[in-house]
């Protein structure tokens, strides 16, 4: 694996070099290199140092969102959300195509694609990362502006390894002693063994511990940067693996920047389908521009139905699960999301506009630009919110529950007959896990929520539509992808998941 990924980080941290900065910066005479003399006297100041990490970090970032081979669902960090939003109970893939062995709970054998993609998209950023940090920090910086970028570049190892051990592994819970992934930390780094579930978090965690250092800042109107927000949410999910809720209830509210009543996305943004990385409710995203759309290999071409000439829109459909559409309330704006011609007939009619072949419970969620222009969005407020709430409900804070879910439905949604007052701590649980589900429908964290709260899923309930119908049972190893195969027969020291 180490020849492959260090040619690919190579790759990532140069191919912006030339366009990401001013002949200026680096040298008049330098191409689309940089030589190490120059390098060093780059890094010898720190403001320089900085706006080399920025060149970069670019790459890193601009790879999240990049065509990583020929196949349509190959479009970085997006299409693993994706992939694992079909494997699960609240997507339905109406028609074959791209993902539909993800959307048939069959895409996990160590010699099919996606596995592979998984494991060599992430470890390659993480290889990346790992260069860039040997080059750069022999030890930790004081200044603050190299801090920030260095804080950046722990808090995306952190969540590249989130990814890995959570799509190879099983849920911490239970399991914190069972084989995770390799801890790859430096360039060299080869042949691994699996560290345990537990070390792979303890890194993580490490990693992390940015977050805690006044130095690392959450970067005012910009989301495009994993900072000390991104960094703080990803320690509320970790904390919530681990089931360890005041430091979830902690982390989450650094994320919504100390407040328990953060200003979430507005009704009318999330009814207009508005996905724009200026957002005040987005943490991370990336800017997709006519530059860099990947058109039909993106997100949008697999979750707008509203165009008749992609994937979705063109026949395989991206719909609710009806019996979670059923829970959300009349008065809430998420519900006119999805087509509903007995309920919402006037709006039906208006989708049908853009796609007459529209089906029942189509989303609406996610509509882009004709070229393709929308924005990905990784990560929105109402993530960690929704786990600050969750962390109430666990540490028995019922009556902050219940005035926190009123200020995400009631207040936010538009639902004016929501009422948790009745709700014991059980049925809260309950409530606060549904709100999830329903809010980041198709953001990509379902998979990994069912995994944690360690619940099967069950497409045969009485009211299902979905086309393939499976019962999983928790615990089960479908939660789990075995390794890949070219890993496995490259590395010795691999250990094959069941």
């Amino acid at each position: 694996m180490k020849k492959e990924i260090k040619k690919i980080a190579s790759v990532v941290l140069l191919s912006v070099m030339w366009v990401g900065c001013t002949k200026d910066f680096f040298n008049p005479e330098v191409d689309e290199y940089i030589t190490d003399e120059r390098r060093k006297e780059l890094q010898s100041n720190a403001e320089t140092q900085k706006k080399l990490l920025d060149v970069e970090l670019k790459g890193i970032y601009n790879n999240n969102a990049a065509t990583q081979n020929r196949n349509h669902d190959s479009f970085g960090l997006k299409a693993i959300d994706v992939g694992f939003d079909h494997t699960g109970l609240d997507l339905v893939q109406q028609a074959r195509s791209w993902f539909i062995f993800d959307y048939n709970v069959n895409n996990k054998k160590a010699n099919y694609r996606r596995p592979s993609f998984v494991w060599n998209f992430l470890y390659k950023q993480i290889s990346a990362i790992n260069i860039i940090l040997a080059d750069n920090f022999a030890t930790e910086p004081s200044d603050p502006g190299v801090y920030q970028k260095y804080g950046e570049l722990k808090t995306l190892r952190a969540i590249y390894y989130y990814y890995l051990v959570n799509s190879f592994a099983k849920t911490y819970q239970g399991n914190a002693g069972s084989l995770g992934v390799p801890l790859m930390l430096n360039p060299g780094d080869d042949k691994l063994p699996r560290a345990t579930i537990e070390q792979v978090y303890d890194q993580m965690i490490r990693d992390l511990e940015v977050v805690n250092d006044a130095r690392f800042q959450t970067t005012e109107g910009s989301h495009a940067d994993a900072d000390k927000a991104v960094g703080a949410a990803y320690l509320a999910k970790i904390y919530a693996c681990k089931r360890d809720w005041s430091n979830v209830k902690h982390y989450a509210l650094i994320a919504m920047g100390g407040t328990s009543t953060p200003t979430l996305t507005p009704s009318g943004d999330v009814e207009a389908g508005k996905w724009d990385i200026n957002m005040p409710s987005w943490l991370w995203g990336f800017d997709i521009t006519k530059e860099s759309t990947t058109f039909y290999n993106s997100f949008y071409s697999h979750m707008d139905n509203s165009m008749s000439d992609n994937y979705a829109g063109g026949g395989s459909f991206r719909l609710i699960y009806k019996n979670l559409y059923d829970k959300i309330g009349v008065g809430d704006v998420r519900k006119k999301l999805f087509v509903n011609s007995t309920l919402f007939p006037t709006l039906a009619r208006k989708y049908k506009q853009l796609n007459p072949n529209l089906p029942e419970y189509a989303s609406m969620k996610y509509v882009t630009n004709p070229d393709f222009t929308g924005d990905y969005c990784f990560l929105r407020i109402e993530d960690p919110f929704l786990l600050y709430i969750e962390a109430l409900v666990e540490l028995g804070e019922v009556d902050a529950a219940k005035t926190a879910l009123e200020h995400l439905v009631k207040d936010n949604r538009g639902d004016t007959a929501y009422d948790p007052s009745s709700f014991d701590q059980a049925r809260l649980r309950e409530e606060v896990r549904t709100q999830r589900r329903i809010e980041l429908w198709g953001e990509g964290t379902a998979f990994f929520d069912w995994k944690r709260w360690n619940v099967g899923i069950d497409r045969y309930e009485a009211g299902s539509n979905h086309i393939f119908k499976i019962a999983v049972p928790a615990g089960d190893e479908k939660w789990t992808y075995q390794i890949p195969k070219a890993e496995m027969e490259s590395n010795p020291n691999m250990v094959q998941n069941e």
